[in-house]
């Protein structure tokens, strides 16, 4: 790459960097804002059976609003999602705008999904459209709809560094020398929309869950390892459920408004007996926290399991959003049950190390997983160390003993919405 066209594609980086950070702005304060005002405070318990009728309506509602989208506004039957939207170097902007419309709705109305994915989507159009409109080659468009996820994402997780590492990592083609063509633009822009974000929404994820510091101790390490084999045997067993939950649904791709009712009925159903199950589960986490003493291992278990079919029904019913943060919430959990049963397991390793490794396992980027875990529990440079043996460990174990594939389960299933029905 001669020096010219770097320092266009760092301008190019920077340009992105603060449309990407006005519009996740935007699309973060829209969802936000329509979840209080639809639901009010949140349904947050993990009692069965607890939550108000609304919740066996709403996401019914929303099922349909979203089946009704694809088919009036001739949508796709699956839209690609932004891990395959990454390895593919582009995004359609001419569907980027309905898919997230249909997120919006989706988020709302209480799917198991993040807002990852659909941030992704709109600011890769941009980065897209950015590449086609200033005449690009392939690789052009590629590290300008990079630049544009790199923005969201910066902002999103609060860090210039981990937006762009997220979407490195997920970008799995390794053939290519990225580092000035991608990473470096990926920072520029992770660092503009980061800045644009950060004054209007502050930190949404940093130091989110309140845990009191331990002293490190040189054990904590091989405890790592023990819980990132923990996290591996979970991460297995969910990415089961989702993979098969999203291919059972694939047969009413044909049928997009009975898609999005089923999908709906499913989201409903699983929320009303664990409330706990709908939305996101980044705040839902903070509840568990809080309330852990009080709930029952066997409880705990069943948030798991539930949260991977709600978070499995969300993506086949046709709703859209990203896996990320619900895998987050699973893995949590699983760091909550394992500090119940071992008191001595710090909790900020236990839930780190769990988050990290559940993530790490099932969309095979351990070291975004670690990053992520490190800033929602606020660990120490110490205790992220063993954050990372724990993501490293699933993923060893998951690539080389589990796996049959070169994808993980998020791609899976993601992969799995984009097959043609049969």
């Amino acid at each position: 790459m001669t020096r010219g066209k770097f320092i266009g594609r760092i301008v190019d980086a920077a340009l992105l960097g603060l449309v990407g950070g006005l519009f996740g702005t935007v699309y973060l304060v829209v969802v936000e804002g329509g979840i209080h005002r639809l639901w009010g405070e949140r349904v947050g318990t993990a009692e069965w059976f607890s939550a108000p009728i609304s919740v066996l309506v709403i996401p019914v509602v929303a099922g349909l609003l979203v089946g009704l989208i694809y088919k009036y506004f001739h949508l796709p039957p699956r839209f690609k999602g932004f891990i395959d939207e990454l390895e593919e170097g582009e995004v359609e902007p001419k569907t980027a705008p309905g898919a997230v419309l249909v997120a919006v709705v989706s988020l709302i109305g209480g799917a198991s999904l993040g807002p990852e994915a659909p941030l992704g989507t709109g600011a890769g159009a941009l980065g897209t459209w950015l590449g086609r409109r200033r005449g690009l080659d392939a690789e052009g468009v590629r590290s300008t709809t990079f630049a544009g996820m790199s923005a969201v994402f910066g902002g999103l997780v609060s860090s210039p560094l981990g937006g762009p590492l997220i979407a490195f990592e997920l970008e799995h083609e390794q053939s290519r020398s990225y580092y000035f063509d991608h990473l470096i633009p990926g920072v520029v822009a992770g660092a503009v929309g980061f800045g644009v974000m950060y004054p209007i929404i502050g930190a949404p994820i940093l130091g989110q869950y309140e845990i009191a510091d331990v002293e490190f101790r040189s054990w904590m390490l091989l405890a790592g390892v023990g819980v990132g084999l923990a996290g591996t045997l979970v991460a297995w067993v969910v990415g089961q459920i989702m993979v098969r939950t999203v291919g059972v649904m694939r047969h009413l791709d044909r049928r997009p408004v009975i898609r999005g009712l089923t999908g709906g009925v499913a989201v409903a159903i699983i929320g009303f007996a664990l409330p706990l199950t709908l939305f996101s589960g980044e705040s839902g986490l903070g509840d568990v926290m809080s309330d852990r003493a009080a709930i029952g291992l066997l409880t705990l278990l069943a948030l798991i399991l539930l949260k991977g079919l709600a978070l499995g029904a969300s993506l086949g019913g046709g709703f859209y959003g990203g896996p990320i943060f619900p895998i987050f919430f699973i893995g949590g959990v699983l760091g909550i049950f394992m500090n119940q049963l071992i008191p001595d397991l710090p909790l900020s390793l236990a839930v780190g190390g769990a988050m990290a490794a559940v993530g790490g396992a099932i969309a095979l980027i351990p070291l975004s997983m670690m990053v992520l875990a490190s800033l929602l529990v606020g660990a120490d440079f110490l205790m992220a160390g063993a954050i990372l043996i724990s993501a490293a460990t699933a993923f060893v174990v998951r690539y080389a003993l589990m796996s049959r594939q070169p994808d993980g389960d998020a791609q899976r299933a993601a992969r799995a919405q984009t097959e043609p029905s049969t």
